[in-house]
């Protein structure tokens, strides 16, 4: 009697164990992702699918959180608000998810979050950086106290960028983007920014992600002889563009945001040329951490990662594993509360959140990200300088 006593008591411990925890019979930590998988950004959302298959194996051989494993539903945003609010609605409603991850974007991330707040899930944003989203958390906490970036807002990555042309010592730059709302927002930031070294643009132009006419956007550079050339678009048609001012012969450094022009596949097939650098969270010689993350993504894909949003998802999706670990549970108050009062270690570094829920990057703060250079198709960190 003793004997099934004491089972009894186990088992009651185990199910109740599970049950305050898990919140769900048979499953452990349900995410819903929310990625381009169609449209003009879905290599960008391909990276960030295939990085978060690759973690939660990671993180499913380690034993995945409180003891069960992790689980990725996607839904495809398409590039779109109205897409992304729609998918997360389905996630959340038919699949039960209680944190969402996403999306690329911030037209769609705002959607995301709006869809976040008004049913009290927790959204990790691993890439979308306009400011606003920092704003609505510290202007209406309550409302948006759900939602938490990993990545660089727009601020800091103006920093990022203008910290690096800065060093390079140019008079001047030009700015040419998609027009979208965070390229519009870059290219502000980095002007204010770029402004207290007495570096002025040239040149500023944004075109339709769909079929821009490129040839007079070049034509119009080669004649303003900028020092540098910023180029905000991470999709395909930056990989044009680039194309376009080689063809025409303008020889000025590139500098890329990323995305598209961070696939060494891409790289390989471009025109010799001026120098084309771009710009990343974390490289190879970031972290032990980020030198795993690399290596593994090409054993397994085949190509070395971008560093930008596939770094990204995959720290976001870390950040929120270790905080599930640390709250001890799947309540999303005390994952809140865990994510505004820890530290989490990640392949871009150490992340802490500020009051506005948004992760601290710039030089000392644990995160800073740099910039690549392409040499014959492969890449090598230029700044900073270590």
């Amino acid at each position: 009697m003793r004997g099934r006593g004491v089972l009894a008591l186990v088992g009651l411990l185990a199910l109740f164990v599970w049950t305050g925890c898990a919140r769900a019979p048979g499953t452990g930590l349900k995410v819903g992702v929310l990625v381009p998988l169609t449209g003009p950004f879905a290599s960008q959302g391909q990276a960030m699918q295939q990085s978060l298959q690759l973690a939660v194996e990671e993180l499913n051989r380690a034993g995945g959180v409180l003891g069960r494993p992790v689980e990725l539903l996607f839904g495809d945003s398409k590039g779109t608000a109205d897409a992304t609010r729609s998918e997360a609605l389905r996630l959340i409603q038919r699949e039960k998810v209680k944190v969402l991850l996403g999306a690329y974007l911030s037209e769609e991330t705002m959607a995301a979050a709006e869809v976040a707040a008004e049913n009290g899930v927790l959204l990790m944003v691993p890439v979308a950086a306009t400011n606003e989203l920092n704003a609505r958390v510290a202007s209406e906490y309550d409302k948006y106290k759900y939602v938490f970036r990993t990545s660089y807002n727009i601020d800091q990555w103006a920093g990022l960028m203008g910290g690096f042309i800065a060093d390079t010592g140019v008079g001047n730059y030009a700015f040419v983007g998609t027009n979208i709302r965070w390229n519009r927002e870059l290219a502000q930031a980095l002007r204010e920014h770029l402004a207290r070294s007495g570096i002025a643009p040239v040149y500023e132009e944004f075109y339709s992600p769909k079929e821009p006419a490129l040839e007079p956007i070049v034509v119009a550079l080669k004649g303003k002889d900028p020092g540098v050339v910023v180029l905000g678009d991470p999709g395909q048609q930056s990989i044009n563009l680039v194309k376009k001012a080689r063809d025409l012969g303008l020889n000025a450094p590139l500098f890329s945001v990323g995305g598209a022009l961070g696939d060494e596949r891409v790289a390989r097939t471009l025109p010799a040329g001026g120098p084309l650098y771009f710009q990343a969270a974390a490289w190879d010689r970031t972290s032990e951490e980020a030198r795993r993350f690399f290596s593994a993504y090409q054993e397994k894909y085949g190509y070395h990662p971008a560093g930008y949003a596939d770094v990204l998802a995959r720290d976001a999706l870390f950040v929120l594993a270790q905080a599930v670990n640390k709250a001890g549970s799947l309540d999303v108050p005390r994952l809140i509360q865990t994510l505004e009062q820890g530290e989490f270690r990640a392949a871009c570094g150490v992340y802490r959140f500020d009051r506005s829920h948004q992760a601290r990057w710039g030089k000392g703060e644990g995160l800073e990200g740099m910039v690549v250079e392409w040499k014959d198709g492969r890449g090598e960190a230029r700044w900073p300088r270590m």
